[in-house]
């Protein structure tokens, strides 16, 4: 029986690799649809053209600080979990872009950016798998 003043145990390792590769791909494939497909929208907070590389390094942080001192409630542990995979995917999909083009439009669509984002969020997937391969019970 479980006692009210005990916590909930806290995510598998298997649910939260599971949590953040799905949040992580999802919002990978759903942007990328979005932009392909709807074509490439920009977002000027106060005038000032902001990626989603920034709103993933907000996202981020608070979701890794948090991590690093668990939250009790397990809906919460879930929550900052799948923020991070959403957060992990808005930093790499715009990492190559930003880095190695002349960031237009264009080169927001282009194969380069596309074959960039596609290495960097499966090298991260597979970061995340090697991890809980080795560390799992």
């Amino acid at each position: 029986m479980n006692n009210l003043l005990t916590p909930p145990p806290p995510p598998t390792p298997k649910q939260s690799v599971l949590l953040i590769l799905s949040a992580m791909w999802i919002t990978f494939v759903g942007l990328r649809l979005s932009l392909h497909l709807g074509g490439v929208r920009h977002v000027y907070p106060g005038g000032h053209l902001v990626h989603h590389f920034f709103f993933g390094a907000i996202l981020i942080l608070p979701a890794a600080f948090l991590l690093a001192f668990p939250p009790r409630a397990r809906w919460f542990r879930f929550t900052t979990l799948a923020i991070l995979g959403v957060a992990s995917a808005l930093l790499l999909d715009e990492f190559v872009y930003l880095l190695v083009t002349q960031t237009t439009d264009a080169d927001y669509i282009s194969r380069l950016s596309l074959i960039g984002a596609l290495v960097l969020t499966s090298s991260a997937s597979v970061l995340l798998l090697s991890i809980y391969l080795y560390h799992r019970d």
